[in-house]
């Protein structure tokens, strides 16, 4: 209930003290505004006053005070002289104190002595003055000198009076005025003024007072009634919500019944339609729902003039994970590789299993193969991402054979044996890659079986030779090492890149002896080179199926030996990739490198796995940034901020950072103002024959020299 009462008495009384304290400042500050006024205009009538009864004695006293030095001044006869005229004018006024200002600001009369000489200059009121202005101050003084006597706790009026002359300001006058029982009245009258106020409210108050207590009584008694009132509604409320809720309890548990064992029919229909459309082992869609599904997107699609893309992917020696490690835990790396198609692709995809390691994907409403390529290329790195199971780090990856509706063929039966071809395909181009279904796919494994057989004779024939990268230290212009780079010449003129041979190489397993040979041929290149500058280092580098071989430190020890060059001018480049496939294994081997003195470079850094714990982990020398990052470090900030934080990192790492792809002056500059130790790329050279390689290093670099110094 709201106290009425309480709250009036408290705020009437509130408000009577606040009026009374604002009433009570506002007469005390019009008052004292008036007295301050008041006492202004009679130190101006002082002032004039003094002025015509002294001016004949004060004009040659403020000429020869100019001359005069402050000692003087306070023991100038004519001091003592004026003093006694100027209190003989003040008798019976409430003037104490009277000082006289020249024109500069200097003191040159005071009542007290000791205030002669001071510089007033810079005092406010006195530069008022000087400019015409009369000014006042109402100050409180614990101490005051007066006419040679001290006086205590009074209230002063000190007023800054120009004395003129022909127009002209030729002095200041300061007349203090002694109001101290004037603002006493003052606060006297304001106390009686507030208490006055205070007892017209008070009387207000009773009258209100006794108005309020009625009606607060009145209140009270409503008050009282209402919640009569409402007690007995509650009663009643409660009694009928208990006889609901009795009712409702009945009906909820005799409806509950019910949908349980609906629902326990509804759960078993589900299960059995749920197995004859799905793969017990993954959950996923069988090859009846498939079927189905995929024969909905291409009546969809021949409707809408749509594309459909179905893809045939198929995971690569799946068996020997369960030759190896069993069946239990191939089928839970089967389960995993559901788990991960179903994360990448849209709802409206269907993934299937038809059994074994094989997986279907159809992709309704594609927009070209543009976007399917889009789709393999990412479903391909999802997969190939490593799998822990049951303790063993696995690896997925997987090949694909796409075909499109309609291009490929107008039904499901069609779709899919085309792109179980292209799968074929895929498999045979290397593995871990897609493959469009066209009509010259047999053309092309047949010429990949050529390439790899010419590969078999230019290898016996030493038909391949290498190229080398100079790796230039970005500081000094000089060249530090070279890259050596692998070239397949053709009677024909035609050159083949590195990228078409170089996978049938590691797939067929030539690369081991290719990798050989080139080891070969450049530790012996950069032995020679010795000559013309030592300390040159050769990077050289390593394949994912040499990193295997169980001979590789032997093998390089050999080459080594042969050679005659020194550990550590070899540098051996491996891809992050490398790193996480049979770790224990592959620390060994890079350990084993290392304690021989050779150095171990991370290659094309930033585009695969990036783990930081690798880098702390592996005995890595060198980090190398892809090109792909420096491309656009000049005009993408994300590049830019990526090779900064990849610079910093290896620097905290104690890591040396060479850049690669370096193709303009401006990502030199940027790359120099990060402190890049090497860099390599078409600004500085191409790749180079030996005998080309070597005239630039007799040269001593002198291009490369002056576009670091430019």
């Amino acid at each position: 209930m709201f106290r009425l009462l309480r709250y009036f008495s408290l705020a009437s009384l509130l408000s009577m003290v606040l009026a009374a304290l604002v009433l009570g400042w506002f007469y005390r500050e019009i008052a004292v505004h008036a007295m301050v006024r008041m006492g202004e205009s009679g130190n101006q009538a002082l002032t004039q006053v003094l002025s015509n009864s002294l001016w004949s004695r004060l004009v040659p006293y403020l000429d020869k005070a100019r001359q005069l030095s402050t000692d003087q001044l306070r023991e100038h006869p004519d001091r003592d002289a004026l003093s006694r005229a100027l209190r003989q004018q003040v008798r019976g006024l409430s003037v104490v104190k009277v000082k006289l200002y020249d024109a500069r600001g200097r003191t040159v009369f005071s009542t007290d002595a000791k205030q002669i000489g001071e510089d007033k200059s810079s005092n406010a009121g006195f530069i008022m003055a000087s400019k015409g202005t009369v000014v006042s101050e109402l100050s409180h003084r614990d101490k005051f000198s007066a006419f040679e006597r001290v006086i205590e706790d009074r209230d002063l009026l000190s007023s800054y009076i120009p004395v003129r002359e022909g127009g002209r300001i030729v002095a200041v006058f300061e007349v203090y005025d002694d109001l101290t029982s004037d603002l006493a009245a003052i606060r006297t009258t304001q106390q009686r003024v507030m208490l006055g106020v205070f007892a017209i409210l008070a009387l207000l108050y009773g009258v209100l007072f006794l108005i309020v207590r009625h009606g607060a009584a009145v209140i009270r008694r409503q008050y009282h009634e209402h919640e009569l009132i409402e007690a007995a509604l509650r009663d009643s409320q409660q009694t009928l919500e208990c006889r609901v809720a009795e009712r409702t309890a009945e009906l909820a548990r005799a409806n509950a019944g019910l949908e349980a064992e609906m629902l326990e029919r509804r759960l078993a229909d589900q299960r059995v339609v749920h197995m004859a459309h799905h793969d017990a082992l993954t959950g996923l869609p069988n090859r009846s729902l498939l079927n189905d599904r995929v024969g909905h997107d291409i009546a969809r699609a021949r409707r809408s003039g749509g594309e459909l893309a179905l893809l045939f992917l198929d995971l690569d020696r799946f068996k020997n994970v369960n030759d190896s490690l069993g069946h239990e835990v191939g089928d839970e790396l089967l389960k995993a590789v559901a788990a991960r198609l179903k994360g990448r692709l849209r709802e409206d995809d269907t993934i299937a299993r038809l059994g074994g390691d094989e997986f279907i994907v159809a992709l309704p409403d594609v927009a070209g193969a543009a976007e399917v390529a889009t789709v393999s290329a990412a479903i391909l790195t999802e997969l190939a991402r490593p799998y822990n199971i049951a303790g063993h780090e696995l690896s997925a990856d997987a090949s694909i054979g796409i075909a499109l509706y309609p291009r490929d063929g107008d039904c499901i039966e069609t779709l899919m044996r085309n792109a179980d071809a292209a799968m074929y395909c895929a498999k045979e181009s290397g593995r871990a890659n897609y493959q469009f279904f066209d009509a010259q796919m047999n053309q092309r494994v047949s010429h990949r079986l050529s390439t790899e057989n010419n590969m078999r004779r230019a290898l016996e024939h030493e038909e391949f030779v290498l190229h080398y990268q100079p790796v230039i230290n970005l500081t000094t212009g000089r060249i530090e090492g070279a890259e050596a780079l692998l070239r397949w010449p053709q009677s024909d003129a035609r050159p083949i890149s590195p990228a078409e041979f170089i996978p049938v190489a590691e797939d067929t397993g030539l690369i081991v002896p290719l990798g050989e040979w080139v080891l070969q041929k450049a530790c012996e290149q950069a032995k020679a080179w010795q000559a013309l500058q030592p300390g040159l280092r050769m990077a050289v580098n390593l394949s994912a199926r040499q990193l295997r071989q169980k001979n590789l430190v032997g093998m390089i020890e050999g080459v080594l030996a042969s050679s005659g060059l020194a550990p550590n001018l070899l540098e051996l480049e491996l891809t992050e990739g490398m790193l996480v496939d049979n770790v224990e294994e592959t620390l060994a081997t890079l350990g084993r490198l290392e304690d021989m003195g050779i150095r171990i470079a991370i290659d094309d850094f930033g585009t695969g796995y990036s783990s930081l714990s690798y880098l702390k982990r592996f005995p890595i020398h060198t980090l190398k940034i892809d090109r792909s990052f420096v491309r656009d470090i000049s005009d993408d900030p994300d590049d830019a901020a990526l090779v900064t934080a990849i610079i910093f990192m290896a620097r905290s790492l104690k890591l040396q950072v060479t850049a690669e792809g370096v193709e303009t002056e401006e990502q030199a500059d940027f790359l120099r103002s990060l402190a890049c130790d090497q860099v390599q790329g078409f600004h500085f050279d191409r790749p180079l024959p030996a005998l080309e390689f070597s005239s630039r290093l007799e040269k001593k670099m002198p291009q490369a020299s002056s576009r670091v110094a430019a």
